[in-house]
């Protein structure tokens, strides 16, 4: 069992949500990370995609190449970090 260990008074109500509280406010945070990544690497994704039917500068393709590039080197190590399904 946890003890209580009061630093600042002014937390002591963190204090007492995290002994009540502290694994269901862990596991709420993983899932905030976790579904957080998720859509941010599908609306990523899903915007470079949307930017294909574009017409392009030489310069332009060159660099939209390069960024659907990064996205697609990212998604792994994003859903292995976060556990997000991406």
């Amino acid at each position: 069992m946890r003890t209580l260990k009061i630093r600042n008074w002014s937390d002591f109500k963190y204090e007492i949500a995290d002994l009540l509280f502290g694994k269901e406010l862990d596991e709420a945070y993983k899932m905030g990370i976790r579904v957080g990544a998720e859509y941010a690497t599908r609306k990523l994704s899903f915007e470079v995609s949307l930017k294909r039917r574009l017409t392009l500068t030489k310069t332009e393709e060159r660099g939209y190449d390069h960024a659907i590039a990064a996205v697609a080197r990212i998604k792994p190590e994003i859903a292995n970090q976060t556990g997000a399904a991406v």
